[in-house]
């Protein structure tokens, strides 16, 4: 009687230990997409160790380990691949354009004895890299003297680092073309006070002349300031130098006047 009572209850507690190992918590695997630190997207079922230090990873192919500093992140949905981890769009280095336009407004302080003491001057130009720091390219604009002129150009610009904010060497070289209507006066050029004009015209003070033009050079040194969308600003203090020749064929009567002046420009880069 004993021994069956015995065996009986070796029977229940055999049963019992079946009954609680099967209803004990497993720890599940779960289905995603692994993304690792150096740019791999595992796609399988995984699981984190009880430290929450490493990572069990299991594919259709294999089963492996890994730790869990090395993952970036895991989601349900496929992630694109490639993109290092901590870092930002913000922080990725902007990809060079090979082409750009640049817009500069400003203006030509001359001495006060110039009848046109500061005039107004826009220029744009389409340029492009031929290496990373130098780029050349061309453009036109309008100036405002006594005439509107043209400035038709070949512009070169040299920075001299590829920071955000990097000085700049500029130079432009051209040709001033008068727009229709351009004429003025041997008065409005040569003035009665000026004391650099001799000998005196051969003509009257008041004998129009009509605007020929002429070559202009401009060297400048600057500042840009890069955004890392791509827009640039810049701001340059330069010399100008430009001669326009004016003429009455009635007279015959040429006149060549030239110009040395500071340019302060702001330019705009895009």
């Amino acid at each position: 009687m004993k021994t069956a009572r015995t065996l009986f209850l070796l029977c229940m507690l055999v049963c019992w230990l079946q009954s609680a190992h099967a209803q004990s918590p497993r720890t599940p695997f779960e289905k995603g997409y692994i993304e690792m630190k150096d740019g791999r997207i595992i796609k399988g079922r995984y699981v984190y160790s009880s430290e929450l230090d490493r990572v069990r990873i299991l594919t259709d192919e294999s089963s492996f380990v890994v730790k869990a500093s090395d993952v970036v992140r895991i989601t349900r949905k496929k992630p694109s691949a490639g993109k290092p981890e901590g870092k930002d769009k913000s922080d990725e280095p902007d990809k060079p354009k090979h082409c750009f336009f640049f817009s500069e407004l400003g203006i030509l302080p001359g001495n006060p004895d110039n009848p046109n003491r500061m005039p107004l001057l826009f220029h744009a130009s389409a340029n492009c890299l031929l290496s990373k720091k130098f780029s050349v390219g061309a453009g036109a604009g309008v100036e405002f003297y006594r005439e509107t002129y043209l400035p038709v150009t070949v512009n070169g610009l040299y920075r001299f680092s590829k920071d955000k904010v990097s000085p700049f060497a500029g130079m432009q070289i051209g040709y001033q073309v008068p727009l229709e209507g351009s004429r003025t006066k041997v008065q409005n050029v040569m003035p009665y006070t000026s004391s650099s004009i001799w000998p005196a015209p051969t003509v009257p003070y008041e004998t129009e002349l009509k605007a020929k033009g002429g070559i202009l050079l401009n060297p400048s040194l600057g500042v840009m300031w890069e955004h890392h969308s791509g827009t640039g600003f810049t701001f340059s203090v330069g010399y100008r130098f430009h001669r326009l020749l004016y003429n009455n064929k009635e007279q015959d009567y040429d006149l060549k006047v030239d110009y040395r002046r500071l340019s302060l420009k702001l330019g705009l880069i895009f």
